[in-house]
């Protein structure tokens, strides 16, 4: 078993899956609701081995414009990225989509690796796992007010 950190955040979301996955993927539409997170040139398709480019706006040292290499595309069930500094700090970004009571689990978790990720991430934990909470959150506003 591996030590790597990992954050993770669940949302009950009254929407089925499939109304999520679409909003999740909308990936030019995360700027009107996502609260740190906005895609530039997207492209048509999205498959495993896409690349993807974001701007992260947290207010903090990190903000800056990162690539996402797409690791799994399963809709309307699973949605993975990776993206980070080689050898230094990655992370593999998850998203699980659950049907649960009518609606969705959502499921929204990154792992961390490389030598500063034990430091960075277990230094910010608490922001962290709020930050990652809001991001559901959001997406579930988005849902609910029918976008």
């Amino acid at each position: 078993m591996n030590n790597n950190p990992v954050i993770t955040a669940v949302t009950e979301i009254a929407s089925p899956p499939e109304d999520v996955w679409k909003e999740l993927t909308d990936f030019a539409g995360y700027a009107q609701w996502h609260p740190s997170l906005s895609f530039v040139d997207v492209p048509t398709e999205i498959l495993p081995g896409s690349q993807l480019r974001a701007k992260v706006s947290l207010g903090t040292e990190i903000d800056g414009e990162y690539s996402f290499t797409v690791l799994h595309y399963e809709a309307p069930r699973r949605l993975a990225w990776e993206g980070g500094i080689p050898d230094v700090l990655m992370g593999q970004h998850s998203f699980l989509l659950d049907p649960h009571d009518g609606g969705t689990r959502f499921t929204e978790s990154e792992e961390f690796t490389g030598p500063a990720a034990v430091e960075t991430v277990e230094s910010a934990r608490p922001q962290m796992e709020e930050r990652y909470a809001s991001y559901g959150s959001a997406l579930k506003e988005r849902l609910l007010s029918g976008h």
